[in-house]
């Protein structure tokens, strides 16, 4: 089993458990991370995995973010993490954000 294996398997099954401490949400957007390293050589299945995930992930994206922020702010842990632009999944607090007022208008 390939390294990346693991953290999408492990990614893949937390995002279904929303209820989770915030710890174990940070220890989620890191393994996306690194699952993000790895995307150009993962398969087909793996990526449909990925997305899939990923989709489950934003599916729970309130959730996410009200544990979370309990514990950490979102852009000290951003920071903290180096992470770019295209790591979607380090703006939780922006997508939420956006989502509320979008249901708003």
């Amino acid at each position: 089993m390939s390294d990346y294996k693991k953290w999408l398997d492990n990614f893949s099954i937390g995002v279904k458990f929303p209820s989770v401490s915030g710890f174990e949400i940070l220890e989620m957007l890191q393994a996306r991370s690194h699952l993000a390293q790895f995307e150009n050589s993962m398969t087909a299945t793996e990526l449909a995995e990925l997305e899939s995930a990923d989709a489950t992930f934003l599916a729970h994206a309130d959730e996410f973010y009200s544990t979370l922020s309990e514990i950490a702010d979102f852009g000290a842990l951003r920071a903290q993490a180096s992470a770019w632009p295209s790591h979607w999944w380090w703006h939780l607090d922006k997508l939420v954000k956006q989502k509320l007022q979008v249901v708003a208008m």
